[in-house]
């Protein structure tokens, strides 16, 4: 008899990687190693109906798409809830990095036959106006501040993923040197911490931003936040991190974050995130709850996996 091909729902960004990914290649690539496809672009307003044959769900694109995809499957409550694979080829990928999924497309997709499922938790901001949810993190300072003035800049001359983290990097630096801190009350898990701050991060991925490995022991699947708090005596500690990063050479990020299931944060500060996007309305006071394990994500790094393989 012969065996029925599985049902992969593909969510895909037709122009993320500068579009060098059409529809045809990515349909034409996961029908190659004998699932059907089912495809959804990422720009339609409704990603539709998930069907119940689904083996799970796949989103091709970079950061801004998988936790905007992602986002948009939890406010939907599926009734047919699926694990969720990851095609990156944004510029940053941090989220795919951070479980050791591969960039190469061929490698990824002919991994699928035998994958392994992953936990990975989603953070709760609570407002008192809004609530917000987050994959990568959720922080005040020197990041958000960077992701507004990049906004404001004109990108014209950014031709590769190389020109756009030399532009990042140099710009974080410079605003590293001239932030003026704030001030902020920091509980976590029941413990405070006071004082002047140039980053506050409430990380639930090891890499911020221009891939910045800020937190490298951070696991998505554990249950815990990886905080850090770079106060203003740290101003140097930070600017040198940076600058060796900007060189292109390796480096290791000395403050270390703290582990947390819960956080309170209370400041006035102003500039503030929440993964890729700029919370314009910053609420003066937010706690943040982990909420363990939500999603499953297919990996294919037995090392990333806290669970069995898939049948």
């Amino acid at each position: 008899m012969k065996k029925t091909s599985k049902l992969i729902r593909l969510i895909h960004n037709p122009t993320a990687g500068d579009g060098e990914y059409s529809k045809k290649e990515i349909v034409k690539l996961i029908e190659s190693n004998g699932y059907k496809c089912d495809y959804t672009s990422s720009k339609k307003k409704s990603i539709g109906n998930i069907k119940p044959e689904t083996e799970f769900i796949a989103i091709a694109g970079g950061d801004g798409t998988i936790r905007k995809m992602i986002i948009t499957l939890l406010n939907k409550k599926l009734k047919y809830k699926r694990p969720i694979a990851l095609l990156p080829f944004g510029t940053a990928n941090n989220i795919a990095t951070s479980l050791h999924i591969s960039n190469n497309n061929n490698t990824n997709v002919s991994s699928w036959n035998n994958y392994h499922l992953k936990k990975f938790d989603v953070g709760q901001v609570v407002a008192p106006e809004d609530t917000f949810f987050f994959i990568e993190a959720f922080g005040y300072g020197v990041f958000p501040k960077l992701m507004k003035q990049l906004t404001k800049m004109n990108t014209d001359h950014i031709k590769t993923p190389e020109d756009e983290f030399e532009l990042a990097l140099k710009t974080l630096h410079k605003i590293c040197s001239t932030y003026k801190p704030f001030k902020a009350t920091i509980e976590l898990d029941h413990k405070v911490f006071e004082g002047k701050f140039l980053l506050i991060e409430v990380m639930n991925i090891p890499s911020l931003g221009p891939n910045l490995q800020l937190s490298p022991d951070a696991d998505p699947g554990d249950g815990y936040f990886d905080v850090l708090m770079v106060a203003e005596s740290k101003r140097q500690t930070l600017s040198d991190y940076i600058s060796v990063i900007h060189q292109g050479k390796e480096s290791v990020f000395t403050i270390k974050s703290i582990r947390s299931k819960t956080a309170a944060i209370f400041t006035a500060c102003r500039d503030a995130h929440v993964d890729d996007q700029i919370i314009k309305e910053t609420p003066a006071k937010v706690k943040i709850k982990n909420m363990d394990s939500l999603l499953e994500i297919v990996v294919n790094n037995k090392k990333s996996v806290a669970i069995a393989p898939s049948k």
